[in-house]
């Protein structure tokens, strides 16, 4: 009887141990209330597929059959994720976390009867890039940076460069100059081809009329391949304008004023207004802009002639000048994106500028010369019409690529102006100029690489001028003959008329090679042909009052015994061109 008690006690005891044992591996994967479960379950762990790291705050999300959220949660320090009470049903589960590609479970069936705990087991998530609709980046560019081909000077990036004019920015640029009168040199040579924004600047380099606040960069080619027609032998400097580049509506005001021993702000200020209108498909600009320039300049100069011409003098003066220059601007322009590939940019420039000079010489000692008496004075004028004015029109078509060596580039520009001035050397001589001239360019480029290492360019350059010049002049001169009786002189006058005419076309196709032998050493061949048509007419009439002789001018161009002429040049000519570069460091290297 004890024995059987004690068997019946062994059967409970391993009974209740089955039973407790159950219970323990149902909770473990059920419900955590009392009773029956609350729902279904999924659980798993996440890690990175490289490193075998597991990954924390990774986004779980339950899908049901409409497309929406059912319930979700994220990983925990461990990488490991549970989601509790789902209702029964069919589900997608998608796991995910910024920078990895998403993973996503399909058509997970969960049900009391069937399946109601679903393990995903480890679930590895693999790194992928991320496409951006817009990126903004801000970097410091260096104030200076020198390519293969050019140096480059980021104005905008200095902060005592955003005043005053485009000459005050040339004069911090190295190897350029800019001089007392506003002419430009480079590397001491005044033969050199401003560009603006690529294009040519159509008042004789004169930049006098653009303001700093406006300038971007300043870019020196003293080298240039033969892409660029041969204008400006010296080198070229391409001044780029900036452009809006932030979205919605912004702008800028900027007023200047200069003050010096001569001159207060009064005669030397100006402002610059900007705005900028982005979205996603426009960006409009305008600005307006003026100046005001005086300039004044003193010395002593010393000149010595001799030869035997002049029988040998010197001359030895001091000298004052005073300028004054006034110019305004007024630009709008749109760049419009027909498609993510195709770029379409109008712009529009009206200018006006006009300016006036005298120059006073007073002469010490002169040789020789009895008529140049210590203390004479000598007096120039020179002065432009406050009419005067330039208008352009540009059109410019870009069809870029997913490579940035390829591009295809059509523009076509239009400019418009007049030229009224007149130079006078007091008691002298006196010269007016009245211009009215068009010029119209064409440019097509196509450039594409032809591997990793090499790219080739080709291209066509239209460019077609017409000027149309009054010049009128008059000439007052001293008879010698009677200078040693110190009695009044004799004088002689001259006065001409010339009419003139003058229409240029040429036709410019170019192909540019550059092949990378490595990091250090490339090479850019390149080859210019152009086909060129002038033609020049003169009209002139001409006569004197003491029969002198008529004009070295007239004489030079014409046939003293006809009132007109006619020139006409058809010609082609040949630029080759080959470069060498050899990159010692990211900031310098030797071109050849």
């Amino acid at each position: 009887m004890k024995d059987g008690h004690m068997r019946l006690k062994q059967y409970y005891l391993f009974a209740t141990l089955c039973i407790i044992s159950l219970l323990s591996a149902q909770h473990q994967h059920g419900g955590r209330g009392e009773g029956r479960p609350a729902g279904c379950e999924i659980y798993g762990m996440v890690i990175d597929s490289i490193s075998g790291q597991p990954i924390e705050y990774t986004s779980i999300s339950i899908i049901d059959s409409d497309k929406s959220i059912a319930t979700g949660g994220v990983t925990d320090s461990d990488g490991k994720f549970e989601i509790e009470a789902i209702k029964p049903g069919e589900y997608d589960v998608k796991i995910e976390f910024m920078g990895f590609s998403p993973v996503i479970f399909s058509d997970i069936k969960l049900s009391f009867r069937d399946q109601r705990v679903k393990d995903l087991g480890t679930i590895k998530l693999v790194l992928s890039s991320l496409e951006l609709e817009a990126v903004k980046v801000l970097d410091e560019r260096p104030i200076f940076e020198f390519k293969a081909d050019k140096m480059i000077y980021n104005s905008s990036d200095d902060i005592v460069a955003g005043s005053g004019t485009a000459e005050d920015v040339l004069n911090k640029v190295p190897m350029v100059t800019v001089d007392q009168d506003g002419e430009v040199s480079l590397r001491g040579n005044p033969n050199v081809k401003i560009l603006v924004n690529g294009r040519p600047n159509r008042q004789e380099g004169d930049v006098d009329n653009i303001p700093a606040s406006l300038i971007d960069k300043v870019e020196i080619i003293t080298s240039p391949s033969a892409k660029y027609d041969p204008d400006g032998m010296a080198g070229i400097i391409n001044i780029v304008l900036k452009k809006g580049k932030y979205e919605g509506f912004n702008g800028s005001f900027k007023v200047n004023g200069k003050h010096n021993d001569f001159n207060s702000v009064n005669d030397m200020n100006g402002f610059t207004f900007y705005s900028n209108y982005k979205d996603e498909k426009f960006n409009i600009y305008s600005s307006l802009s003026l100046n005001n320039r005086m300039r004044v300049q003193e010395g002593y100069r010393r000149l010595k002639v001799d030869d035997s011409y002049m029988c040998g003098y010197c001359y030895n003066y001091n000298f004052d000048s005073e300028g004054d220059r006034f110019g305004n601007s007024i630009n709008i322009g749109t760049d419009y994106s027909i498609n993510e590939t195709l770029n379409l940019n109008i712009d529009m420039t009206y200018k006006n500028h006009y300016k006036t000079k005298e120059n006073n010489q007073f002469y010490l000692h002169d040789g020789n010369k009895p008529y140049d008496a210590p203390g004479k004075a000598e007096q120039s004028l020179e002065s432009e019409d406050e009419g005067n004015y330039h208008f352009d029109t540009y059109i410019e078509l870009v069809k870029s690529y997913d490579n940035p060596d390829k591009e295809i580039f059509f523009s076509l520009t239009h400019d418009i102006g007049t030229d009224a001035e007149y130079e006078a050397l007091i008691n002298i001589d006196t010269t007016f100029i009245d211009e009215l001239g068009s010029v119209t360019e064409v440019d097509f480029n196509y450039k594409f690489p032809l591997n990793e290492k090499s790219k080739i360019e080709i291209g066509y350059d239209g460019r077609f001028t017409k000027s149309d010049e009054t010049m009128q002049l008059g000439l007052r001169e001293v008879d010698e003959d009677l200078i040693e009786s110190h009695d009044n002189y004799e004088i002689w006058n001259f006065d001409a008329l010339n009419d003139f005419s003058y229409s240029r076309s040429i036709h410019g196709f170019f192909a540019e090679f550059q092949y990378q032998l490595n990091e250090k050493f490339s090479i850019k061949p390149s080859f210019r042909i152009e086909f060129v048509d002038k033609k020049i007419d003169f009209n002139y009439t001409f006569g004197d009052s003491s029969g002198a002789p008529s004009s070295t001018y007239i004489q030079y161009l014409t046939d003293p015994t006809t009132t007109s002429d006619n020139i006409s040049i058809s010609e082609i000519n040949y630029f080759p061109d080959l470069h060498f570069t050899y990159n010692i460091t990211d900031k310098k290297s030797i071109q050849f």
